[in-house]
């Protein structure tokens, strides 16, 4: 099941918690007509855009694009939400429910030769383990290059994104806190 953010989620969960746009722009980074167009579905969000809105709400990721009906314990394959950002096309299988939990787990498959474009930093820390082919992981100005069965530890706070040098499919799996 492909999945896109949906802008009224947003708007839902900030007039949940009685904020207005200008309150989510200076709490989140993201301005305010950046978020007003999210909202109107006028526009692509990039993956370091929603992690910000979601650190202005105090949400995890999952919370936002879940909503409360999809809390099932078990997530099975053809259910599973993916997300594919449009300024990358890495695709993003979401392991976990919307639940309350500290943990979130999720799927990334990069396709020969593709790249998260941004560097990426939120609260929390992160752990991969490599599930097939290979994957560069920049963290900051270092570079890791990690092979089927490899794993990497870091704190989000660093600077990250993931990209995939070589000539076949890269699939691994992530464990991230959701301490935003």
């Amino acid at each position: 099941m492909s999945f896109m953010l949906e802008g009224n989620r947003v708007r839902l969960l900030r007039n949940e918690q009685k904020i207005s746009l200008k309150e989510l722009s200076e709490k989140s980074g993201v301005s305010v007509s950046m978020i007003s167009q999210i909202e109107r579905g006028n526009t692509d969000v990039t993956l370091t855009t929603l992690y910000k809105i979601c650190k202005g709400l105090g949400v995890s990721i999952s919370t936002l694009l879940f909503t409360k009906e999809e809390t099932a314990r078990i997530i099975k394959k053809k259910n599973r939400k993916t997300i594919v950002f449009p300024s990358s096309n890495t695709k993003y299988q979401l392991l976990t429910p919307n639940h309350d939990g500290s943990l979130e787990m999720i799927l990334v498959e990069l396709e020969p030769g593709q790249t998260d474009r941004k560097l990426v930093e939120h609260q929390g820390e992160e752990c991969g383990v490599v599930l097939e082919g290979s994957l560069t992981v920049i963290l900051g100005d270092e570079e890791f290059y990690l092979e089927e069965g490899d794993s990497i530890y870091f704190n989000s706070l660093t600077p990250h994104r993931f990209l995939n040098n070589s000539s076949n499919r890269s699939l691994s799996i992530w464990a991230m806190s959701k301490n935003v």
